[in-house]
């Protein structure tokens, strides 16, 4: 087994974020993102999506260019209006070699 050192990005952010930033996120280079509805209580007190008043949790692993694109345009395009954080993790993926690949060809 070999396992290939990556990044794992994770975003929090109101629902209505969701499709333009899984959009952005595969404009930069990610091969795929997962997602699901979340809830939680922040230092925000306004929201742009009060009527669901849910928020979606995204994360993506990828390697550590795309992961830095990620979370430099998530925190330039939506921190100061929307209810929104995001963090970079190390992890470690088995059959991670499609993602190696895509890090040596960039």
């Amino acid at each position: 087994m070999q396992l290939y050192p990556l990044k794992l990005v994770t975003i929090i952010a109101e629902t209505i974020l969701r499709e333009p930033i899984i959009h952005k996120i595969l404009e930069l280079g990610a091969s795929g993102v997962s997602y699901h509805s979340t809830g939680g209580t922040g230092s925000r007190h306004t929201r742009h999506d009060e009527v669901l008043g849910e928020n979606v949790q995204i994360k993506v692993v990828c390697p550590k260019e795309v992961a830095e694109a990620i979370l430099t345009y998530v925190s330039h395009h939506y921190f100061e209006h929307y209810a929104c954080i995001a963090w970079m993790n190390d992890v470690e993926v088995v059959r991670g070699a499609n993602y190696a690949k895509l890090a040596k060809g960039k």
